[in-house]
């Protein structure tokens, strides 16, 4: 796996969040929260391609949301990127830059596009073994999600469309640890199993942690690794448990933007 990354600029000051700390982001901070998580990504022996920072824009960081690559379920090298739509307007100039550098990752990649009237927002895709989980949120619309379920599902997905009422993305409460293992609390998993059974059966553990911990819920794993935002003993003490090999990074900037550690990745398989 490779991960694209972008360092935050002084304008995550303005970053969309609903988090009651929104007025104490620390840009500067932040640049070193982002430096030590991206150091200890490459520790675990991950590839990370460092774009520039983009001063007027206040959420580029977050390169999630703007692209989402796929290999096919049975693995190997990514054979589609798809370009996001992200829902909020102020945020769709994120996504050329990310899908030049995934395309130079990939260059023998097919190339899609969420198109209007659909809107997207890679926070809310999760993937996981032969499995595709869609939130449909207040940023990704229904026409969005069956776009990608649609593209997904031509190279051997299954895709599901699942309801997020309350909360940003999908992701913000459940996110895979690996094929067969999810992490995330009673209301992330309720979003998979609204969609119905297939999503998360019995053969997908459930790793549940308290609504509290909400936060802990996104993990990003990656190069045997799972990353997690310090603060979250419940999350940890789940994944150390299941024999997970946990690192807490300190992401408090990015969590007062909204953000987690999926958020500031977009991987290319």
């Amino acid at each position: 796996m490779r991960l694209i990354m972008r360092p935050p600029s002084e304008a995550l000051r303005r970053a969309l969040s609903e988090h009651p700390e929104r007025d104490r982001i620390d840009p500067q901070r932040a640049v070193g929260e982002h430096a030590a998580y991206a150091a200890a990504i490459r520790a675990a022996g991950v590839w990370v391609t460092m774009l520039p920072p983009e001063p007027e824009q206040p959420d580029a960081c977050f390169t999630w949301d703007t692209v989402l690559a796929f290999a096919r379920p049975s693995g190997g090298s990514s054979v589609l990127l798809v370009a996001a739509r992200p829902g909020e307007v102020s945020r769709r100039s994120e996504v050329a830059s990310v899908l030049d550098c995934a395309r130079a990752l990939a260059p023998d990649a097919e190339v899609a596009h969420i198109a209007e009237p659909g809107t997207l927002d890679g926070g809310d895709v999760i993937t996981y073994g032969a499995r595709v989980a869609i939130g449909i949120s207040a940023r990704t619309n229904e026409a969005g999600a069956r776009q990608l379920a649609a593209l997904v599902k031509r190279i051997g997905y299954q895709a599901f469309l699942c309801p997020v009422d309350d909360r940003l993305h999908l992701a913000s409460a459940v996110t895979p640890i690996r094929a067969t293992r999810l992490i995330g609390t009673a209301s992330g998993f309720q979003s998979l199993d609204a969609a119905g059974p297939e999503v998360a059966p019995d053969d997908v553990e459930r790793l549940v942690i308290p609504d509290g911990e909400a936060a802990g819920s996104n993990v990003l794993a990656a190069g045997g690794r799972c990353f997690i935002a310090r603060g979250y003993p419940g999350a940890v003490d789940a994944m150390t448990k299941a024999g997970e090999s946990v690192v807490e990074v300190e992401l408090d900037e990015f969590l007062r933007a909204d953000g987690g550690p999926t958020c500031l990745v977009a991987p290319v398989p």
